[in-house]
């Protein structure tokens, strides 16, 4: 393993678990490969700063809507 893989991983671990703490849970999914185009155009055309991020936004658009219309993430 190398010096900058063994550094990372304490910070990595470290905003996993805050992350946790704040509520949040981790979860993987396949995405079919257009919508991964898709989630692409929108971060080119500045709608969201990453993948994760525009995921985030539509997954809470979805299934807490009223929390997406009153505060912006």
């Amino acid at each position: 393993m190398s010096a900058s893989v063994q550094k990372s991983a304490p910070r990595v671990a470290a905003i996993r678990l805050k992350r946790q703490e704040a509520g949040f849970y981790e979860t993987t999914v396949f995405v079919h490969k257009q919508a991964r185009e898709g989630i692409d155009r929108a971060i080119a055309e500045g709608r969201f700063k990453s993948r994760r991020e525009a995921m985030e936004a539509v997954i809470h658009a979805a299934f807490m809507p009223e929390e997406c219309a009153t505060k912006p993430r």
